[in-house]
């Protein structure tokens, strides 16, 4: 009686933890496989992401909060390696979010992709300029609490040249990100700026503003985006590149199990009159199959079917 006593003491003790803690699994798992007018053959992927989230109640109104995600592009040969993107610790309450660790901002997370609502994993309309990729650095963030319906986000990254502190790296390279975002019943719209200071090459400075509105099974949206004195990330450091304006527009509509999607692109650059239509069948609300095509103005063009499940 006893030991059976004590077994279920320590037990008790060894589980506790856990009841505190709130750990969740998801990702995704898909196959796309597309034919462009330009190359010869047939191209395909494989694609998976695993996130693993947990949060703990720490009284007083606190709560801590991790994420961890990684993901895998996998071409025919299946030798691309995985890679880790978000890997964040939090703090929240009701003065809102502290967050820490490595992360895409808002101008990648948020505005990159608010209009191109047809895309694919392989395929995609959203803009190529712009852009500072979750590897360029690590940093903080803090959201506000909502104000009806007006939330702001605040971020500041210091950059891999910095991070690596390489006796390479002679200048001081950070990345900052504002974003403020008003969501009223179907309408929601947000303005936001990030800037990537990379003094030996020219900096970078990408102004979004986005508009979404949803109207029962249908959603209309529209993204402009001006890209000024453009530093496109590459090994080591940054190359200036020429300032680009791009507008990208999207719809799409539920049709019960059934969705379509339509995106088109207005731009500066090479980008500008690419179009995307997509067709999905969506099996359940975790499992879809999908037919896509992509027009690209320079004649490029794309087909694509593809499998995605999510979990």
């Amino acid at each position: 009686m006893k030991k059976t006593i004590i077994a279920s003491a320590i037990a008790a003790v060894v589980a506790a933890p856990a009841a505190f803690a709130d750990v969740k699994v998801s990702g995704q798992v898909g196959f796309e496989t597309w034919d462009n007018d330009a190359a010869t053959g047939q191209n395909s992927a494989a694609y998976n992401d695993f996130v693993v989230t947990a949060s703990e109640d720490l009284g007083n109104g606190l709560k801590a909060s991790i994420k961890f995600h990684t993901f895998n592009d996998m071409g025919a040969s299946a030798t691309n390696s995985a890679a880790t993107a978000n890997t964040t610790v939090a703090i929240s309450g009701d003065f809102g979010t502290v967050m820490g660790g490595r992360f895409e901002t808002q101008n990648n997370a948020y505005f990159h992709p608010f209009a191109a609502l047809a895309d694919t994993h392989a395929l995609t309309n959203e803009d190529k300029n712009g852009q500072v990729g979750r590897g360029e650095g690590a940093g903080f963030q803090y959201t506000s609490p909502s104000f009806n319906g007006l939330t702001v986000t605040l971020a500041a990254q210091q950059a891999h040249q910095d991070a690596d502190q390489s006796t390479a790296s002679t200048s001081d390279n950070d990345i900052t990100d504002v974003a403020i975002k008003y969501t009223n019943g179907p309408l929601t719209v947000a303005l936001g700026q990030a800037s990537y200071n990379e003094v030996s090459s020219g900096d970078q400075k990408t102004t979004n503003i986005a508009v979404k509105y949803t109207m029962g099974d249908l959603t209309v949206a529209m993204l402009n985006r001006d890209v000024e004195n453009q530093a496109v990330a590459a090994s080591g450091g940054a190359s200036a590149g020429a300032d680009n304006e791009m507008t990208t527009f999207g719809v799409k509509y539920n049709m019960g199990n059934n969705t379509i999607a339509a995106s088109m692109i207005d731009s500066d650059d090479g980008q500008d009159g690419d179009s995307m239509l997509t067709f999905t069948h969506n099996f359940s609300k975790s499992t879809k199959a999908y037919i896509a095509i992509h027009n690209d103005d320079s004649g490029e063009d794309s087909t694509l079917i593809g499998l995605n499940k999510k979990f």
